[in-house]
């Protein structure tokens, strides 16, 4: 009995070990909640991270959003840990320092045309027309102040001093609408407000690349987009003219040690909000690997080729949590408790046996100690070992399975054998002794 109960406790411990060495280094847990690093306010980041939001949120999956500058500062969030995902943009990735390799790419998601609007008399020349204007290049640590200070950078236009100013979208909106600024930079979705809002102003106007070619070779993460005349807005009839804009792809990017889960579920919410299209984006187009300047998660990289895993694709991610949770802890369960029952068996039956040939070596000890006495006394003795013998005997009759009961009978027949012999024995010596 002893010997069952330390080996149950045996496989309790490793099975309570296998359980904290599954859940701290195997597969943890799926998360009930990320943070995501959208942009800022009444923009599309923050637009479509709401969206997120909403929809993962019916499936369980809690997203708190941090609105930020831009691209860069959620970069930053990012490599600090203080955010799980954000929406990046294309191109921002090489300009912050990732030795660890801490981040990955998810996919890309929509195309977002840099939009450059201007006050004054149209312009033919493109950017070169903006020399000596007052320039909002975006807000600081944004993708758009990223992008327009290469870009000026490349034409040797000036990228900063008194002329060149980082505003917000809105500030910029507003600085332009009242003349205090020349030009602003946005890159932003077709859908944003501001956007929509210097459209439709005769005082300004959307400047087109003339050498759209050119840019997107020389900058491998912008792409030419032609806007048609009245595509935003047939009515208005926005834009009023056709217009070549260059567009960096729109990123989710995430910690590398973000749960695959959570990411297939993400990509899946990402999937049904894009795959549609749009004014500039054909259907089905994404999301999509391409334009996705940083590595891929292992889990990003799998849904893109061959789809969510089998298990994403049929429950909802509040019940994908509890098989995942189970995974973990019937898994060591099965590892354990499996064999162990498959082994007991034999254990209990080499037990039985052992203590089945322990009482057989006893009674052979005793029967050779009652061969070898030659007087009354140590026979004695010998019929007293015989009979303790026979007293254990009983005893282990009633402890015993019933696997190993014919193996005690057959010991206790012997025994009794041993010990009638020894007192026929035993009464022929006294008679001896008394004639």
């Amino acid at each position: 009995m002893k010997n069952r109960h330390a080996l149950v406790g045996a496989a309790v411990v490793l099975t309570v070990a296998l359980v904290v060495v599954s859940v701290r280094y195997l597969d943890p847990f799926p998360p009930q909640r990320i943070r995501l690093a959208t942009g800022q306010a009444g923009g599309s980041y923050d637009a479509f991270g709401h969206e997120y939001q909403r929809r993962l949120g019916r499936e369980g999956l809690r997203v708190h959003l941090q609105q930020t500058a831009g691209s860069l500062e959620n970069l930053r969030l990012l490599l600090a840990g203080q955010v799980d995902m954000a929406f990046v943009q294309g191109g921002t990735y090489p300009m912050v320092t990732d030795p660890e390799g801490r981040l990955r790419g998810m996919a890309a998601v929509y195309r977002e045309p840099l939009w450059i609007f201007y006050r004054g008399p149209k312009v033919t020349d493109g950017l070169a027309s903006l020399a000596g204007r007052r320039i909002s290049v975006g807000a600081p640590g944004s993708g758009t102040e990223a992008v327009a200070r290469a870009l000026l950078g490349q034409l040797g236009l000036p990228t900063a001093g008194e002329r060149v100013e980082e505003l917000t979208s809105v500030e910029a909106r507003r600085r332009l609408e009242d003349g205090s600024i020349d030009a602003a930079f946005f890159i932003t979705s077709y859908r944003d407000q501001h956007v929509s809002a210097l459209l439709r102003r005769p005082d300004v106007h959307l400047l087109g690349f003339t050498r759209d070619v050119a840019f997107a070779r020389n900058f491998r993460y912008l792409s030419p987009i032609r806007v048609t005349e009245g595509l935003l807005d047939l009515r208005d009839d926005l834009p009023r003219e056709e217009t070549t804009l260059m567009a960096p792809a729109a990123l989710l990017v995430c910690r590398a040690t973000l749960h695959p889960r959570v990411v297939e579920q993400v990509l899946s919410v990402a999937r049904d909000v894009h795959a549609a299209g749009s004014l500039i984006d054909p259907p089905r187009a994404f999301p999509t690997r391409e334009g996705v300047d940083l590595p891929l998660h292992v889990a990003a990289d799998s849904f893109l080729q061959g789809g969510e895993s089998f298990l994403s694709r049929v429950l909802p991610y509040w019940a994908l949590r509890w098989v995942v949770q189970l995974r973990v802890i019937l898994l060591p369960l099965l590892a354990v408790w499996v064999p162990l029952f498959k082994i007991l068996p034999w254990v209990l039956r080499w037990r039985g046996n052992r203590i089945v040939e322990r009482h057989y070596a006893q009674l052979r000890e005793a029967e050779g100690a009652i061969v070898e006495a030659t007087d009354p006394s140590s026979l004695r003795a010998g019929i007293a070992r015989v009979e303790a013998l026979r007293a254990q005997l009983e005893q282990l009759a009633r402890r015993l399975p019933l696997q190993h009961q014919r193996d005690v009978y057959h010991c206790r027949v012997h025994v009794s054998l041993v010990l009638a012999e020894a007192r026929d024995r035993l009464r022929r010596l006294e008679r001896v002794a008394a004639g």
